[in-house]
C-alpha cells in the first residue's frame, strides 16, 4: 500500500470517528420522554433528570399518650398482714411440715413442738406446788374441825392453792405437758421459718411468719429529682424484670414515702397490684409510672428530625415532600406528640427515606402496612 492510499485511509477513520461522536452527543443533548411518578394525591410528571425519593409513610393518628417514670422494685408483704406464730415456753423443733414461700390452708400442719427438759420441769414442780398446797389445805380442816385452828387460819392456805391451780392450768393451756401441734389459723404464704428441727428455742421465739397472698405490695424506688411528679392514686404498669415479655399487671400508688433511703437514695413508693396472685415474694419488678397523660396528635418516632435546634417531619402532598416545623410534647419509647396547625388526623408522614428528603422533592410513596 503507497503511502498516499494510507493517508486517505486514516483521514476516513478519522472522519468517521468525528461523526459519530457529534451524533452520540446531539442524541444525548435531546429531552426525553417525560417519566409518570405516582404519588399519594395522584400521579405527578417528572423529567428524567429530576432526582426521585422512594420513601415510606404512615399517616398521623389521634389517641392517648402516657408520660411513663420507669423505676425498679421488690415484692414484698403489708407488715400489718404478716401473722407472727410462736410459743410461751421454752420448747424442742421437732418437725417443721411447710417451706417459705409455700401456701397453705386453714387448719393446716406447720409445726410440731414438745417442752424442752427445764420447762418439763417447772410443770413439775407446778404440779407439785398444787398437790402439796391442797394436802395442807385438807389437813387444815381436819384441825379446824377439832378446834385446833382457826377459818382465819385457813384463808392464806386457800390463797396459795388457788394461785397454784392457776398456775397449774396456765401450764396446760398452754401446752407444756405434751407435744404440741401449731396448725394455719387462715390461708396464706408461709413467708418466713425462723427455728430448724432439733432446735431449743426460748419462750417468744418467732417460729413463723404466714401472710395474706392477697396483701401484698411492691416497694419500688424513685429519684428524688422525680419526688414532686407523684401522687398517691396515678396507675403504674408492673412487669417482672426476669419476664419481660409478660403481661403488665395494673397496680396504684397507695404511699408516697418523704425519706430519702440512706444507702440507694432513693425515695420508696408503695404500689398496690391488681391481681397479686401473678407476682411472687422477693420478686425483682419494673414499674411504669404514669405522670402525665392526655389525648393528642401522635407520630412514630422515626419520623421526627432534628431541625435548626428543633424538630420537624415531611409529609407527602401531590408527589412532593412537604417540610413542617412541629414541636414535641408527651413522648414514648414509640411515639411522639406532635404539636402544630398545619397537621391533622390522617396526613401521610414520612417515616422511612425523610433523612434524605428536602422541602418540594419528588418522591414515589410506599404506604407502611
Amino acid at each position: 500500500m503507497t503511502q498516499r492510499i494510507r493517508v486517505k485511509v486514516a483521514i476516513g477513520i478519522a472522519i468517521t470517528v468525528a461523526i459519530v461522536s457529534l451524533s452520540l452527543y446531539w442524541w444525548r443533548r435531546q429531552p426525553g420522554p417525560p417519566t409518570v411518578v405516582s404519588g399519594g394525591a395522584g400521579q405527578v410528571i417528572v423529567e428524567d433528570s429530576s432526582p426521585v425519593a422512594k420513601v415510606k409513610t404512615v399517616p398521623l393518628s389521634y389517641g392517648r399518650i402516657n408520660e411513663t417514670l420507669t423505676a425498679y422494685g421488690i415484692v414484698e408483704l403489708l407488715p400489718s398482714t404478716i401473722e407472727i406464730y410462736n410459743v410461751t415456753f421454752e420448747c424442742i423443733i421437732t418437725r417443721v411440715l411447710v417451706t417459705a414461700g409455700q401456701v397453705v390452708n386453714p387448719g393446716e400442719l406447720l409445726l410440731i413442738i414438745k417442752p424442752s427438759p427445764d420447762t418439763q420441769l417447772i410443770f413439775k414442780q407446778a404440779q407439785d406446788e398444787l398437790e402439796s398446797v391442797r394436802l395442807e389445805e385438807a389437813l387444815l380442816s381436819d384441825r379446824i374441825k377439832l378446834q385446833l385452828s382457826t377459818k382465819q387460819d385457813m384463808v392464806p392456805v386457800q390463797l396459795r392453792s388457788r394461785l397454784a391451780e392457776k398456775k397449774l392450768n396456765s401450764l396446760k393451756e398452754r401446752g407444756v405437758e405434751s407435744m404440741k401441734e401449731i396448725r394455719a389459723d387462715s390461708a396464706g404464704i408461709v413467708y418466713f421459718i425462723g427455728a430448724q428441727p432439733g432446735q431449743t428455742v426460748p419462750a417468744g421465739t418467732n417460729l413463723l411468719q404466714l401472710a395474706n397472698e392477697d396483701q401484698i405490695i411492691v416497694r419500688l424506688g424513685v429519684e428524688s429529682d422525680d419526688f414532686n411528679r407523684l401522687e398517691k392514686g396515678q396507675s403504674v404498669k408492673l412487669k417482672p424484670i426476669l419476664a419481660p415479655d409478660s403481661k403488665s399487671i395494673e397496680g396504684t400508688i397507695q404511699t408516697i414515702t418523704r425519706r430519702v433511703d440512706p444507702i440507694t437514695r432513693l425515695v420508696s413508693v408503695m404500689v398496690k397490684p391488681m391481681s397479686e396472685g401473678k407476682l411472687l415474694l422477693n420478686d425483682y419488678i419494673e414499674g411504669k409510672i404514669i405522670v402525665s397523660s392526655r389525648n393528642a396528635l401522635l407520630a412514630p418516632r422515626e419520623a421526627i428530625l432534628p431541625d435548626s435546634g428543633g424538630h420537624s417531619l415531611f409529609t407527602v402532598m401531590g408527589g412532593h415532600a412537604v417540610r413542617h416545623l412541629v414541636e414535641i410534647g408527651l413522648e414514648t419509647s414509640g411515639k411522639m406528640e406532635i404539636i402544630s396547625k398545619e397537621l391533622k388526623e390522617g396526613d401521610p408522614v414520612v417515616v422511612l427515606g425523610n433523612y434524605e428528603l428536602s422541602d418540594g422533592m419528588p418522591v414515589v410513596e410506599e404506604r407502611k402496612q
